[in-house]
């Protein structure tokens, strides 16, 4: 949806006897034939006129690989310059549904209880903010994005309000990192603000970065469920400090 000028995206299914092959075409720039393994590599993008308009890092393609073997599927690509992309991936039939058990009642219901928590979620593509944001808004939190530490600060001081978490991905556009915003934005408000780091890169520098300065680092693609765990342990331990008298 970001390459694509003029055209669409299709999405659909085609049956080929006891598999279905799901396929993704659009109408983008298309692939060349010397880049068409390199695309699935993390942080590359293919060179075009428009590549920073979207603000990527290159790591969609990189995460599906991982998935992909993970779940030991074949992905089939077909690109023409010009003309667009076609992806697609065999994936077997079933003969009825699997069908989830009802949730069970959690044992205490005031445990995940977020009582009006403001989260600020930093990342410099919109989809992932209007993402992330509209998960942790499900969830009763309230969400403020931004794209950058400095556009953060702004919104926070429009809004006279201290975040009582942040959420930040690990890469930043212009070679920023999220623990770089997270410590303006804790100099700022002059205190020590609980944070998680979100990343696609699973190196070990970004794991050091963040465990050396006390952060968690979440990797992508990240488990709700996980990312509601981690969340709700730290605003506890974070809300506990604050009732020992501990500075915030």
């Amino acid at each position: 949806m970001r390459y694509t000028l003029q055209g669409g995206v299709l999405v659909g299914c085609r049956r080929r006897g006891e598999m279905l092959r799901i396929e993704v075409c659009d109408t983008g720039p298309g692939i060349p034939d010397d880049q068409k393994h390199n695309i699935f590599g993390e942080f590359f993008q293919v060179p075009t006129s428009g590549q920073n308009r979207s603000g990527g890092l290159g790591l969609g393609l990189a995460i599906v690989d991982k998935l992909r073997l993970l779940l030991d599927h074949q992905i089939d690509l077909a690109s023409t310059v010009g003309r667009g992309s076609r992806f697609a991936i065999l994936v077997p039939k079933v003969d009825q549904c699997v069908r989830s058990a009802a949730p069970a009642d959690l044992p205490y219901p005031d445990a995940l209880a977020v009582d009006g928590k403001a989260i600020l979620v930093i990342a410099d593509t919109p989809i992932v903010q209007e993402g992330t944001g509209g998960l942790l808004s499900k969830w009763g939190y309230s969400v403020l994005a931004a794209g950058s530490d400095e556009a953060a600060l702004v919104r926070l001081a429009e809004r006279e309000q201290r975040p009582d978490l942040i959420i930040s991905d690990y890469h930043l556009a212009s070679g920023k990192t999220g623990i770089r915003a997270i410590e303006q934005i804790n100099a700022a408000f002059g205190s020590s603000i609980p944070a998680i780091l979100i990343s696609g890169d699973t190196g070990a520098e970004p794991l050091r970065d963040a465990r050396d300065r006390g952060y968690i680092l979440l990797h992508k693609p990240v488990d709700p469920m996980q990312l509601r765990a981690v969340m709700h342990e730290l605003l506890s331990d974070h809300d506990g400090g604050r009732g020992t008298g501990a500075v915030s």
